[in-house]
Formats: C-alpha cells, structure tokens, sequence
C-alpha cells in the first residue's frame, strides 16, 4: 500500500481510531522495554558526565525553531 493510499485511509477513521494508531505507532518507534530502558541508561549516564541543558538554553532552542517555523 502507496503512503498515499494509507493517508486516505487513516483520513476515514473515527478520532478514536487515529489516538489508537497514534499510539501504537508510538509504541512501535519506542521499540521493547529492554531497548527502552537501555537508552534511558546511556541518557542519564549522559547526564551523570555532564551533558546537561539549562531550561534557557532550551528556550533558545525553541526560539530558535519557531523563528525557522519548526
């Protein structure tokens, strides 16, 4: 099935459909628990060696995004 194909076919269903595909789809992109849990490890081992942002460095970030229309 053609993205497009698959759009139109999204387009057709109820509210409560599309939350459910957008969770599962979600779900999908997260991947298993393990995966999950691995990857917030390395974050916050990350963040233990220093790699952190302030809440105005975010803001500029975000400034920044919506200026280019992100």
């Amino acid at each position: 099935m053609s993205l497009t194909a698959l759009k139109k076919e999204v387009s057709r269903l109820t509210l409560a459909e599309r939350i459910e595909l957008a969770d599962f789809l979600a779900r999908k992109e997260r991947g298993s628990q393990t995966a999950r849990r691995a990857r917030i490890d390395r974050r916050m081992k990350a963040m233990d060696r220093g790699r952190k942002y302030t809440a105005e460095h975010l803001m500029a970030v975000h400034q920044a995004l919506k200026a280019v229309g992100k």
